[in-house]
């Protein structure tokens, strides 16, 4: 059976801690069989809605002391050792073809990192450190940690902003080797985590939930994360249920712990009783009725009563399943994101492989309309190919297009690859994070040489993703250079309010239904003209704020698939003239 916005699972697992992948993460031990297992309610905060029964598996970073290892015996010293060499070695590697890829899309001088990273792996491994690990009979995997966990402490322990980037940049590295040394080169994070589990760990970051999403996690309880980040934004686009907090909520659970986490309450209920289960049971059922209702219609167009029609479209990303959008109804897709393509890989991909993977993953909707975004990072999402680059507020700093117009072969390859695309495809191109109108201006250029290179009958459109306070003010000066607009309202409401959407400190404030921000949305409205315009973000899949969407001129509605047949049902219960007569203001 199915949970709210995730699986149901009840299950065991044996007593045998598991390493995890690249993401750094370690199984912690299970509670004691001797230890009491009392019930117990933990408040803490609903990030994405949807609930689940399962079995808690508690992770914690690779270096951090919880993760250990096993003993070994003196014989057993020389092996482990070569074992490390050559894990060192398939490091090299691998930072040899990331230095490579990155010369061709980016720079030499960013493709100088990893060869710098591969100097950093040449030292440690002379230094004699490793030797005498093993001498105190550690296996490789513990003794590559003790060895990369001192070096990344030492950076920290110093205040610099380029030594704290150094300090990253050797966690990243002892991460690559461990994952070397477990025979794992897939980057899959939770790939050893069974299907069905709730997940309890420290952070979690937008990657992450792309490999939560392929390997059947049904529930995440994190120690911190702001309900705006990209991370909470994907997890609820994904249906799965998290619940952030308190403090300390990671040290108060263990794996092989009966949880049920409740994301629309933000409670976790730890050991549940009988009469907790069939509540939740109870709930369970009454949502499936809701959707079943509203499912019923969902492939019929979105029309108003007085028969005003709405394009209601999907939000994917690349590792996302096509196919429910297909089944919720979709009348296309108002927002392809590709940063999936990118945050999951070593190294990036070419404009062969980019074009390949999204023409084999857009092949079950031949004939929609597409809209892909271009890459999308920044802020909390860094590219694993990049070295990390130190911001006093990233959020503030070059995210999309900025990022965009510093790697031009970056841009050019992603926009050959969706040209090319366009050969089957009614495909739009999304320029993100626009701000200025110059931003645009040279995104069209770039844009305008891709399409000339190559002869095809069928041209893509370009548009502009507003997203800042300037560019909803500038509507007309980027008008000019686009045939379409989408207008992000997560990204709206954190400029708007001056409130880091991934900052739990500043949950209360950011606010995306706030009086400053439906105001911008209505002057965007307005001032675009006859320039077709989308809503891509949140609110555009919140039933409520439809009727209000509407009012302000809005005919097309881009969101998760799963919101898809809730919000044509909203939309066949409106009249546009009342909506339009009664004129109320935002409140």
């Amino acid at each position: 059976m199915q949970a709210t916005g995730g699986s149901q699972a009840e299950m065991g697992h044996d007593d045998t801690p598991r390493p995890l992948g690249l993401g750094g993460a370690m199984m912690e031990p299970r509670r004691d069989a001797g230890e009491e297992r009392r019930s117990d309610v933990i408040t803490g905060t609903g990030v994405s809605p949807g609930a689940a029964i399962g079995t808690a598996w508690l992770v914690v970073d690779l270096l951090k002391a919880g993760a250990r290892g096993r003993r070994i015996a003196e014989h057993e010293v020389a092996r482990e050792l070569e074992r490390i060499r050559t894990a060192f070695e398939a490091t090299r590697r691998e930072l040899g073809e990331a230095a490579e890829r990155v010369r061709e899309q980016f720079d030499a001088s960013l493709a100088g990192v990893f060869e710098a990273h591969a100097l950093m792996l040449d030292g440690i491994e002379t230094s004699g450190e490793l030797e005498r690990e093993l001498a105190s009979l550690v296996d490789g995997e513990e003794a590559v940690r003790n060895v990369f966990r001192r070096r990344h402490e030492k950076f920290l322990a110093i205040k610099a902003p380029t030594f704290r980037q150094r300090a990253d940049d050797v966690a990243d590295l002892g991460r690559r080797v461990v994952r070397r040394l477990e025979g794992r080169d897939d980057g899959a994070t939770f790939a050893h985590v069974p299907s069905g589990s709730l997940l309890v760990l420290e952070r979690l970051l937008p990657s992450d939930v792309i490999d939560l999403s392929r390997h059947g996690i049904a529930a995440v309880v994190v120690e911190s994360l702001a309900s705006g980040s990209h991370a909470a934004l994907l997890a609820r686009e994904k249906r799965i249920p998290v619940v952030a907090g308190p403090p300390g909520v990671v040290g108060r659970l263990r794996t092989g712990d009966e949880l049920l986490v409740d994301g629309n309450r933000g409670t976790i209920v730890v050991w549940p009783d009988a009469e907790a289960k069939r509540a939740f049971r109870a709930r369970l059922e009454t949502y499936e009725r809701a959707m079943s209702r509203c499912r019923s219609g969902c492939r019929e167009p979105a029309l108003t009563l007085d028969r005003v029609r709405v394009s209601v479209e999907a939000n994917l990303g690349a590792h996302d399943d096509v196919m429910l959008a297909i089944e919720n109804g979709a009348d296309g897709i108002g927002l392809f994101r590709i940063e999936q393509l990118y945050l999951a890989r070593a190294i990036p991909p070419t404009e062969a492989e980019l074009f390949e993977e999204l023409r084999t993953v857009l092949a079950p909707v031949r004939g929609w309309p597409l809209t892909i975004r271009l890459l999308d990072v920044g802020g909390d999402k860094p590219l694993p190919f990049l070295p990390a680059y130190t911001e006093s507020n990233p959020s503030l700093g070059r995210r999309g297009v900025r990022l965009l117009l510093e790697y031009p072969e970056l841009v050019r390859t992603q926009l050959h690859a969706l040209v090319r695309l366009a050969v089957e495809h009614d495909v739009r191109v999304l320029v993100p994070m626009v701000t200025l109108e110059d931003d645009i201006r040279a995104m069209r250029a770039a844009f305008d040489d891709a399409v000339a290179e190559f002869a095809v009958g069928r041209r893509p459109l370009l548009g502009a993703m507003i997203e800042t306070p300037a560019a909803a003010l500038s509507v007309p000066a980027i008008a000019r250079h686009v045939d379409f607009l989408s207008i992000g309202t997560n990204d709206l409401a954190q400029y708007t309010l001056a409130a880091g959407r991934d900052d739990p400190a500043v949950t209360r404030y950011y606010v995306d239904t706030h009086v400053a921000v439906l105001r911008l949305l209505a002057i965007t409205a307005r001032e675009a003209g006859n320039t077709p315009i989308t809503v891509c973000g949140e609110l555009a899949g919140r039933a409520p704020l439809i009727p209000e969407l509407l009012r302000l001129g809005i005919r097309s509605l881009s969101m998760a698939p799963e919101l898809i047949p809730a919000a044509k049902d909203e939309v066949r219960s409106l009249r546009i003239d009342e909506l339009v007569a009664a004129d109320v203001p935002p409140a």
